[in-house]
């Protein structure tokens, strides 16, 4: 690891602009400048620069994913990677980047090169007054029924490489102490660009997603320490989405809300707004026009609530907080009008023991694929020093991906949970569409840490609705895991996982389990560094109603990562 400090004023920090254009692009590449160029007052920055490198080789014999036309064969990787992070007072700037630079895969004996980046940044131009945010990412995605991960590694075609950028500045102010005020802008794009080979064009639906630039706006003006018994706030929001085929998306809502308190236990409140949605539909959900609650909390004691609200658009929500190890919110909504109408639930629960930790969530959401891309977060690192995108932390608690560490008792720690380096548990591949989705889901997940060994288990299902396909997706499935330290520095590991997923092409089943051996190894190369080592065995079957998706595979892994 490289530190270095440095003084900031317009962003002297002497770095190749021209190679990072060359590998990111012009957008992806503006996120990035941004954390350099920042005007204002100098200040210190202390930057971590994380070079790695790390190679394997899997041998597979169904190289080609397919029953029909199967062959065996070695793939070679080799991936070379940065991960740059400063912090101050006043910002902060995190960047993971991979090139992830493959041989014969897919059966191709031909070199294929993988952009693989997350960046996330934000300044204050003007402390706790004025910021700015940025996000970039380049990832792949998957777009065939054949298999469900986008590893690169084996399958003919069926990909597509997605990136993003965003931009977002906003300003807070403070008006002394009658109100503060939140008004933010964004604007992203989200692009696809073909990487799978001429076969994808025979498993791409007609309504694909495309590319698209979103602008959001939101303004925020809520009461100040002034108001002692009475809370109030004005809200606006919006998101336009403009695609470069079909029906462009606007969701925006005005909302005024009021909350008086009776005493310390009882409170009413008011809601009152407009919706003004409009995207491409064939289901008539869209219900724009006045909305209005009503309602009451009861709050007896800081350890639990109720707040019932009635009118056109109804609510009750509990909260149970009985002690610092649980914690649990389940809300349930009838509403006439706006986004997500007629009956739904959101719910939320974490409880954790010593050496134990259990949570579920549920929830359902209006959303479009290019929004959630956007919205993906960053890389996490495995022991074996492998990249892997994440897209909400939350959301991969309850799937199995991370889990907290149940040693530190912070409960601040995540670990890797038993699907961490299994394929995604995702729903139909083809999600990845030009519609608006109505998304419903629920995962419950454990973790449990004795002695030298970790078990976890998560189970989730999902169905997504759309706007203008008929009928729905679903995807279930269970996974668990054990990881074993076997003596200092020398982990075992086993992580098995079944999933079902009911799509509009085909239905699949699929079940997965690996094991393998991870071992970090001191190396000294002028200073001390660590080298991981993993060495994996993995079976894959997958069965459908389509016997072209059929398949099985074994798959054997030699790996190591180092960072410098």
């Amino acid at each position: 690891m490289v530190i270095i400090t440095v003084m900031v004023n317009m962003g002297i920090f002497d770095f190749p602009y021209s190679r990072l254009r060359a590998a990111y692009g012009g957008r992806v590449f503006a996120g990035f400048l941004v954390c350099f160029c920042h005007s204002g007052g100098s200040y210190g920055i202390e930057w971590r620069l994380n070079p790695s490198l790390s190679a394997s080789e899997t041998f597979t014999d169904n190289i080609n994913l397919s029953n029909v036309d199967k062959k065996s064969g070695f793939v070679t990787e080799v991936a070379p990677g940065l991960a740059i992070n400063g912090s101050s007072p006043w910002s902060n700037f995190n960047l993971n980047y991979r090139l992830q630079s493959l041989h014969n895969a897919g059966g191709r004996d031909e070199l294929d090169f993988n952009h693989q980046l997350n960046m996330n940044s934000l300044y204050q131009a003007v402390r706790n007054t004025l910021f700015l945010q940025t996000t970039s990412s380049i990832s792949q995605q998957n777009i065939s029924n054949a298999f469900v991960a986008a590893d690169n590694i084996s399958g003919a075609g069926g990909r597509v490489e997605n990136q993003n950028f965003s931009i977002s500045p906003y300003w807070t102010p403070r008006f002394g102490q009658f109100g503060n005020g939140l008004f933010k802008v964004g604007y992203s794009r989200s692009s696809f660009d073909n990487t799978g080979g001429s076969q994808v064009a025979n498993v791409v639906p007609d309504n694909f997603v495309t590319d698209s630039d979103t602008i959001t706006r939101q303004a925020r003006l809520s009461s100040g320490s002034f108001f002692s018994s009475m809370n109030w706030a004005l809200n606006y929001s919006s998101t336009e989405q403009t695609r470069g085929t079909g029906q462009d998306v606007r969701f925006e809502q005005y909302q005024g809300d009021m909350r008086y308190f009776l005493n310390r236990k009882f409170s009413v409140f008011g809601q009152a707004g407009f919706e003004n949605n409009d995207y491409q539909t064939t289901q008539n959900s869209i219900r724009n026009g006045f909305f209005y609650t009503l309602g009451g909390r009861w709050n007896p004691s800081r350890w639990y609530s109720l707040e019932v609200g009635l009118g056109n658009n109804k609510h009750a929500t509990l909260q149970f907080n009985p002690s610092s190890n649980l914690s649990s919110t389940i809300t349930y909504r009838n509403k006439d009008i706006g986004l997500n109408t007629g009956d739904s639930w959101d719910a939320n629960l974490r409880y954790q023991f010593k050496q134990a930790n259990i949570g579920f969530n549920y929830n359902q959401e209006t959303t479009t694929t290019q929004q959630l891309l956007t919205e993906q977060g960053y890389f996490i690192r495995d022991a074996s020093g492998n990249l892997s995108q994440v897209i909400n932390t939350q959301d991969l608690i309850a799937q199995g991906f991370l889990m907290v560490d149940p040693s530190d008792p912070t409960g601040a720690r995540l670990i890797p949970g038993p699907n961490f380096n299994n394929s995604r548990l995702v729903s139909n591949p083809f999600d990845l569409v030009n519609d608006v989705i109505i998304r419903r889901r629920g995962a419950l997940s454990f973790g449990y840490q004795t002695g030298k060994s970790t078990y976890s288990a998560s189970i989730y299902n999902e169905r997504r609705s759309y706007e203008l396909r008929a009928g729905e997706d679903m995807s279930y499935g269970i996974s668990g895991g054990w990881q074993w330290q076997v003596e200092p520095r020398l982990d075992f590991y086993l992580r098995p996982s079944w999933q079902h997923n009911e799509g509009q092409l085909a239905d699949n089943t699929r079940y997965d389990v690996a094991l393998g051996l991870t071992r970090a190894i001191p190396i000294n190369l002028g200073r001390p560094l660590l080298m991981n080592t993993r060495v994996e065995l993995r079976h894959i079957n997958q069965s459908s109603n389509t016997s072209t998706f059929d398949y099985t595979e074994n798959r054997a892994t030699a790996n190591f990562n180092v960072r410098f």
